[in-house]
């Protein structure tokens, strides 16, 4: 049985109204939730959050059911998709309305972003057995749906708006007509299976290459790679390479090595007997000035800022 308790704990997030269900918690950092809309669908429980965030901020979601999330409205920007669990990691340039996050059940999805104000999203809660309701389909219980995010599939994606509308502005009959989105919802998952989210944009690198890539970028945050030697590595002309990068990542080499150096200072920064300092040349950059305002710019506040919210 998945504690979430103990792990939500472990995370060093704060729970903010963890009461969906007895084992589904959310949690949010750097953004405020307005309203909150619910409704039931057969077994399954879907929602309608309003929130509000400026600068980057953090959800995360533990259930023991497989989790729906899906932008209603409001686009994001520097995304970063993580499922500790599995150690699949995904950066996507903008979270876009109709973009979904999907985890299945028993793991933990963590999201970092930036937002601009004000946005609706989406989530739906899927107990694996009701997968068993689909009499065509008597493994479907034990389906492999695999962690992944990006533009939702078309089909999927009407089906979830729909139950947004019926929370939002219930109908006649809406019983039958919960239980219809909740059947069709079910086959969808079924025969999406390995990919529940959109192809992604051809023309970006080839795994190999992207992970060569990524393995230099982030091997060594103390030495900058060139691009000729990134693009040597993986055997691409430099012109090339960087709009291969661009489209497999959503960024360019220098920011996402960028990102990557931030992302190691805040993880430094939970030791409080290190100054920011030391922490700046821990984290690759050549100055504190060179840190501070490159925090600024990727996360929207100073270091210092920064770990006073910690």
């Amino acid at each position: 049985m998945l504690n979430l308790s103990t792990a939500v704990k472990a995370s060093g997030f704060v729970p903010c109204r963890a009461d969906i269900s007895p084992r589904t918690l959310i949690t949010r950092r750097h953004a405020q939730e307005l309203a909150r809309t619910s409704d039931d669908f057969g077994e399954m429980r879907a929602e309608v959050f309003a929130c509000r965030a400026r600068g980057m901020n953090e959800l995360e979601v533990l259930a023991d059911t497989h989790t729906l999330l899906l932008r209603c409205d409001g686009t994001a920007t520097h995304c970063e998709v993580a499922w500790p669990e599995s150690g699949n990691r995904q950066r996507l340039a903008e979270i876009r309305p109709g973009s979904m996050v999907f985890t299945p059940a028993m793991c933990s999805v963590h999201v970092n972003k930036k937002d601009q104000g004000k946005y609706r999203y989406m989530s739906v809660y899927v107990p694996p057995r009701a997968l068993a309701q689909l009499e065509e389909a008597r493994d479907a219980r034990h389906l492999l749906l695999p962690p992944q995010a990006g533009p939702c599939q078309a089909e999927l994606g009407r089906v979830v708006l729909a139950m947004k509308d019926e929370i939002e502005d219930p109908g006649p009959a809406g019983t039958l007509y919960k239980d219809t989105l909740a059947l069709q919802l079910l086959i969808q998952l079924v025969r999406c299976t390995s990919r529940l989210t959109a192809a992604p944009a051809k023309g970006g690198l080839s795994g190999w290459r992207l992970r060569r890539a990524t393995e230099m970028l982030e091997g060594d945050l103390m030495r900058t790679p060139s691009i000729q030697e990134l693009a040597t590595a993986v055997e691409l002309s430099p012109a090339h390479f960087c709009t291969a990068f661009r489209q497999s990542t959503g960024y360019s080499p220098h920011r996402y090595l960028l990102m990557r150096k931030i992302d190691r200072a805040k993880a430094l920064m939970l030791d409080r007997r290190l100054s920011l300092t030391e922490i700046a040349l821990s984290s690759g950059f050549g100055s504190s000035s060179q840190f501070t305002t490159a925090f600024r710019r990727i996360d929207g506040a100073t270091p210092s800022a920064y770990r006073r919210s910690l």
